[in-house]
């Protein structure tokens, strides 16, 4: 169980997802090959706080967030919520857990039903959990609307996803997400799709909302500027695995793991005299299917020893709070 203070807790999540192989083939095969998108993340989330979750596109991130809530079921783990062991949960009783944490999803307009007002949308949840009266559960949209600076919330309650800017199309994902009053957000890519001015907004408004309603918060992105403006811990995941992870003050100061370097030194500085290091990772990224021995970025990475490939590259504490998958960097 979590103490009193984590919402989250999950420990050795993992999900596989096999191939599909000649039927004659797999009688030959010891174990059937699959591609371990997710490979033994263990990590919590206190009340009122945001991990970002950063890294290249197809690490894994994406994966996780889903797997945490169970929108694709995991291949092993554990995982509570709100003190509840969300592994052990069949449909209906999942189904009832489900007001306590929510997505938001990368790509509004996909996740919004084109033939439902956006009124209708946001409060359906309320009517799925049975929370409230028809009259009720109005008045808490448009309460809500207000507060996602959807204005005048009347006005936007009969509209449609398609008569909506994509900053509004995410507000309104943003909404529904809150409307049960949930424990925990997990948000995917959720300023991806969104041009920079409104992403600005977007993520003061999410901080906005993670006070508020003192959430625990699940911040999916590649971006990590954008981590560190919404986040206070932040981990970096690389196929499958987290592979540094800590405040993200002391991980912006101090990166210990050389693909947090890499990725430090793509961000952009806004003053032309002042130049970043850049490292360029060597070679390709692996295929998931056929990882590399001992440490997944081995192969790629400037400061490889022969050591890197015998050896299983866990999380250690390097500092108090500061864990990092490489020995080798202090």
């Amino acid at each position: 169980m979590v103490n009193d203070s984590n919402v989250v807790v999950v420990k050795n999540l993992k999900k596989y997802f096999l191939l599909k192989i000649p039927w004659l083939e797999s009688f030959s095969l010891k174990e059937k090959p699959s591609v371990k998108a997710v490979d033994g993340l263990s990590f919590s989330i206190k009340k009122g706080e945001a991990l970002g979750l950063v890294g290249e596109s197809g690490s894994g991130k994406t994966t996780v967030g889903r797997s945490i809530i169970r929108l694709i079921e995991p291949t092993n783990g554990e995982i509570v919520i709100n003190d509840e062991d969300i592994m052990s949960l069949k449909k209906e009783k999942l189904r009832k857990a489900r007001r306590n944490f929510q997505i938001i999803f990368q790509d509004p307009i996909a996740s919004l039903n084109p033939y439902m007002s956006i009124g209708k949308s946001v409060m359906h949840p309320l009517e799925i959990h049975d929370i409230g009266n028809r009259k009720q559960r109005k008045e808490m949209v448009l309460e809500l609307f207000e507060k996602v600076n959807l204005i005048p919330a009347e006005g936007f309650f009969n509209r449609y996803p398609k008569q909506l800017s994509g900053g509004q199309r995410q507000r309104v994902v943003i909404a529904r997400a809150i409307i049960t009053n949930p424990k925990f957000i997990v948000s995917d890519e959720a300023t991806a799709m969104l041009d920079v001015s409104v992403r600005s907004q977007v993520l003061k408004l999410m901080i906005k909302i993670k006070e508020e309603y003192n959430l625990a918060f699940l911040f999916i992105t590649h971006d990590l500027a954008s981590a560190k403006y919404i986040c206070e811990k932040i981990a970096v995941m690389y196929l499958g695995k987290i592979v540094e992870i800590a405040d993200k003050t002391e991980l912006f100061d101090h990166p210990l793991h050389p693909y947090t370097r890499i990725l430090m030194g793509a961000i952009p500085i806004p003053d032309p005299t002042l130049k970043r290091e850049k490292i360029i990772p060597a070679g390709e990224i692996p295929s998931p299917t056929n990882m590399p021995s001992g440490c997944r970025f081995r192969t790629r990475c400037p400061y490889a020893k022969k050591e890197c490939g015998d050896i299983d590259m866990s999380l250690m504490e390097i500092e108090k709070g500061h864990l990092s998958a490489c020995p080798f960097i202090r």
